[in-house]
């Protein structure tokens, strides 16, 4: 529990607001901001970033049987 906002450092009152520790206007901030962050995310690859199906497109047809047995 928290009795102050630990962004802006205001006193919580609202139990909800104590117990995540930010006020609604910050958490209203700190909120948007991640979602906004977390879609930009997704959007984007890592540069040099490969998928599964990249992988399996540029394989050669022997390599999972030759895999295998390499095991």
């Amino acid at each position: 529990m928290y009795g102050r906002c630990r962004k802006c450092g205001r006193k919580l009152t609202d139990p909800v607001s104590r117990e995540r520790g930010f006020g609604p206007e910050c958490w209203a901030e700190i909120t948007s901001l991640a979602e906004a962050v977390t879609a930009s995310a997704e959007d984007e690859p890592l540069p040099g970033q490969i998928n599964l199906f990249d992988y399996m497109e540029n394989t050669e047809e022997g390599d999972v049987e030759r895999w295998k047995t390499d095991v």
